[in-house]
């Protein structure tokens, strides 16, 4: 069919054909995530055209009456079927997301199926492959800014592993919460599933905190009414339009949202304790690095900043936390006589941009300065015990 480059004359082309099928390699220049499927209405007009099989299916919706009332949701179709078996595994790896987002090693000879629908804000995939391990390390989430939360639903097969120190176990009927910002270990059998992919903020405002999802199972009863919803989504989406994804895709998030307040501890009081809990090892652990600050502990935890300095509200907020750990490292770093490190080196290895703001921060919370406070300390030695400890604790106030 030629192709007019006026734009209207192309839509008034689509709407006369009944069926249109997207190669998927018109993708692959595009951003590989989430909003893959939003784009193809908008190649398809750029003139791309169809190879039967794989690719993304846009159609027009007829009503009762003959009269076409408006795109239907495009559908991302995949298949290795027809890839040569030795080229399959890098066929799918090079197709979208899963390839920067997982390290994979099947376990058989490799093959997968998949058709995935943007719904709004959601994601929603069904996808057949064969058995797997899949790896995200550390170094893989510090390479990529895709961190949505996955909802995980497994119809067939089974997937067990460690979502960062907590063990799983996913069986049929049943689905987990994955969260991308968090390594994870895990094989699964040859399997179908469902999956759900989430913006983290879209998760966060429908979820709550993000802290204690990580690895979290749903057990059949709960996720019952999600697995219906997802299996009649499937099976009609091709005859719903572009302006009904949205409310598809809320339907799937009240449907998570009620299955999740079933098996989620209440207690808001651990979840607090729970986030404290994980910002102070991060903070332990990034002390030093001046990048440390309330915008990155945020982005890490998947959380807000109010929710945040809420953790820290008795000590005075997060920032005001660090800062303070801080100082009490350099107080001990000082007090090390024998070892004399510079106070230059202090600094610059626990976060202060250099010894003039160490040394403004120290006398605003000890009241002298640390050439003071290690002479202080150097001086103590020659002088008796009790002098020593009310003097120290002076300072300290």
């Amino acid at each position: 069919m030629d192709r007019s480059p006026d734009p209207l004359t192309r839509q008034a082309d689509w709407q006369a054909t009944d069926l249109r099928l997207l190669p998927y390699h018109a993708f692959r220049s595009l951003d590989q995530r989430c909003a893959i499927v939003v784009w193809a209405f908008h190649i398809w007009l750029n003139g791309t055209t169809g190879e039967a099989g794989r690719g993304v299916c846009v159609r027009q919706v007829a009503s009762s009456s003959g009269r076409m009332v408006g795109q239907t949701i495009p559908i991302l179709r995949y298949s290795t079927a027809d890839v040569p078996p030795a080229d399959r595994l890098q066929d799918w790896e090079e197709r979208t997301w899963p390839r920067p987002v997982y390290r994979t090693v099947p376990f058989e000879p490799f093959h997968s199926s998949s058709e995935m629908a943007s719904l709004g804000p959601v994601l929603f995939a069904y996808t057949e492959i064969t058995g797997m391990r899949w790896e995200r390390r550390i170094q893989d989430i510090r390479e990529s800014d895709f961190d949505p939360i996955i909802i995980s639903m497994m119809i067939e097969g089974r997937a067990q592993g460690d979502m960062d120190g907590r063990a799983f176990l996913e069986t049929s009927g049943t689905f987990h919460f994955h969260d991308l910002a968090r390594p994870s270990l895990h094989v699964s059998t040859a399997s179908l599933t469902y999956a759900l992919v989430i913006p983290r903020n879209v998760a966060a405002e429908w979820f709550g905190s993000l802290d204690d999802l990580h690895g979290l199972v749903v057990g059949r009863e709960p996720a019952e009414m999600l697995f219906s919803h997802a299996a009649q989504v499937r099976q009609a989406l091709p005859r719903y339009s572009l302006g009904e994804a949205e409310r598809l895709g809320r339907v799937f998030l009240e449907l998570a949202a009620l299955a999740l307040a079933e098996v989620r501890p209440a207690s808001p009081v651990a979840a607090e304790d729970a986030l404290r809990s994980r910002a102070v090892e991060r903070i332990d652990r990034h002390l030093g690095s001046d990048e440390l600050n309330v915008a990155d502990l945020c982005r890490a935890l998947g959380v807000s900043r109010r929710r945040l300095f809420d953790a820290f509200r008795p000590d005075g907020g997060v920032q005001t936390y660090i800062t303070a750990q801080r100082l009490a490292r350099a107080r001990t770093a000082l007090a090390d006589i024998e070892r004399a490190e510079p106070i230059g080196n202090i600094a610059h290895r626990l976060g202060f941009s250099d010894a003039p703001h160490l040394s403004r921060a120290f006398r605003g919370r000890y009241g002298m300065t640390p050439s003071d406070y290690r002479r202080l300390v150097a001086g103590s030695r020659d002088r008796p015990r009790d002098d020593v400890a009310e003097q120290a604790a002076a300072s300290a106030d």
